[in-house]
C-alpha cells in the first residue's frame, strides 16, 4: 500500500478514537479538558454534577461523537479499499 493511504488510515484512526471516546467515555474527555484549560493558564471552571439526562452537554457530546466516530471509520473502508482495487 502506498504511505499516503496508510497515513490517511492513521488519521482516520485518530478521529474513530476520539469520536469514540467522546460518545462513550465523557468523563474522560471532560478531565482532559479540564487539565488542557489548567495547562493553558485559564482559569478553573467549576463543574456542577448533573444526571446525564438534565446535561445539554451530554447529548452533544455524542452526538458529535459518533459522527467523528463513523466517519473515520468510512475513511478508513474507502481508502484502504480504494487502495487495494487499484
Amino acid at each position: 500500500m502506498p504511505a499516503h493511504v496508510v497515513l490517511v488510515d492513521l488519521l482516520a484512526l485518530v478521529f474513530a478514537l476520539a469520536g469514540f471516546h467522546m460518545a462513550f467515555r465523557q468523563r474522560l474527555v471532560r478531565r482532559l479538558w479540564d487539565k488542557g484549560r489548567d495547562a493553558r493558564g485559564l482559569p478553573h471552571k467549576d463543574r456542577v454534577e448533573k444526571p446525564e439526562g438534565d446535561d445539554p452537554v451530554h447529548y452533544a457530546l455524542i452526538i458529535f461523537g459518533m459522527m467523528l466516530f463513523a466517519f473515520g471509520l468510512i475513511l478508513i473502508a474507502f481508502t484502504t479499499a480504494y487502495a487495494l482495487m487499484t
